[in-house]
């Protein structure tokens, strides 16, 4: 297995980790796993092409809460940034509750600027 896919494959563990933990009430478990999509991140901020590689594995995913986690992530890095701004806007559209409604905000500060500040990123769309 290559390098990108156990990324891909960590980075989905860890989304559907923090998904169910919103509703558990872990946050302590759901703050590991964001810790590890931060350290995905920063692996991926060092390396355009693995980043490549996870984000089109990521974004082919079914699970809506996945889809905005890598959609948010691929912007900020700006891979695939068209994809996955589509991708956050359709989450946003499905009836996944809290999901769509984290997509909504994402795409809010997207167009804001914001998502970028809140990621240590200079660059803004």
């Amino acid at each position: 297995m290559t390098k990108g896919n156990l990324l891909a494959e960590e980075f989905i563990k860890h989304a559907l980790i923090m998904e169910k933990t919103q509703f558990s009430g872990d946050y302590k478990k759901g703050n590991k796993s964001h810790d590890v999509h931060l350290s995905i991140r920063d692996q991926l901020r060092q390396d355009p092409k693995l980043a490549k590689e996870v984000f089109d594995k990521l974004l082919l995913n079914d699970n809506p809460f996945v889809l905005y986690a890598s959609s948010v992530y691929a912007i900020v890095l700006n891979q695939r940034s068209d994809d996955a701004i589509k991708t956050l806007k359709k989450v946003a559209g499905m009836d996944s509750k809290l999901t769509s409604f984290q997509a909504e905000i994402a795409l809010e500060l997207y167009e804001s600027g914001e998502l970028f500040e809140l990621h240590g990123e200079n660059n803004s769309k």
